[in-house]
């Protein structure tokens, strides 16, 4: 299945068994997006569920930074310097926002917040300055 020119592919099966890689996330590995098997199955729809849209537009923003950067490096910085990590996250959370609020739904900045600042993100930033980001993300989005 393409998607604005990327291909997004169902997550291999064992990968479910690797947390970062569970169903709870999509991931962006250029040059392919990959989501779980409920995600892909809606997708194919006719009209699919805007909040997996809004999961397209996070994964494809991350594609493109690791076109411009290259993988290996967008990679290695990702993993070991937090700080770029969340600033990532912000340019990706940020395109899912625009594709919601242009949708007129709404973005959980609470959730997305917790997420953000657990295990799942390697603790990457506290919950209060992530809680705030967004905030002000979301707020800055005509």
């Amino acid at each position: 299945m393409e998607y604005k020119g990327i291909t997004v592919r169902k997550k291999p099966k064992i990968w479910e068994f690797i947390p970062w890689l569970s169903s709870y996330t999509a991931q962006a590995i250029y040059p392919n997006i990959f989501v779980s098997k409920e995600v892909y199955e809606d997708l194919g729809m006719p009209r699919p569920n805007h909040r997996f849209l809004a999961v397209l537009e996070h994964e494809k923003k991350h594609i493109e930074r690791q076109k411009e950067l290259g993988f290996i490096k967008f990679g290695i910085y990702y993993l070991f310097f937090p700080k770029f990590r969340f600033q990532e996250e912000l340019l990706a959370i940020r395109e899912g926002m625009k594709y919601l609020k242009k949708n007129k739904l709404t973005f959980d900045t609470d959730k997305s917040a917790k997420y953000l600042s657990s295990w799942l993100y390697l603790w990457m930033t506290p919950y209060y300055k992530a809680k705030e980001e967004l905030d002000k993300v979301w707020h800055e989005i005509d």
